[in-house]
């Protein structure tokens, strides 16, 4: 799958970048108030894989969705957003 570099989410472009690295190691980070999805291209010093990259995304929007909705406290459970993006 190719990830998109700008897509439409409730009305709101959000803008897709590779980013080199991610403070605190983190593999993907969005925002909904800049509108912006990163995913790293390298997570913990090692090359990100494609696969990974796409995971990433799909978990990063599966947080925009939630966030979208109003549903901030379910956005925040790593668990469920992992879960759920994986589907």
């Amino acid at each position: 799958m190719k990830i998109p570099n700008k897509f439409i989410l409730g009305g709101q472009e959000i803008t897709v970048t590779h980013v080199n690295q991610i403070d605190g190691d983190l593999m993907g980070d969005c925002c909904i108030w800049d509108s912006t999805i990163k995913i790293a291209d390298n997570y913990k010093g090692r090359p990100q894989s494609d696969g990974s990259k796409v995971n990433t995304f799909y978990h990063e929007l599966t947080h925009l969705i939630l966030d979208t909705m109003g549903e901030f406290e379910l956005s925040t459970n790593e668990k469920f957003v992992s879960t759920f993006s994986s589907f």
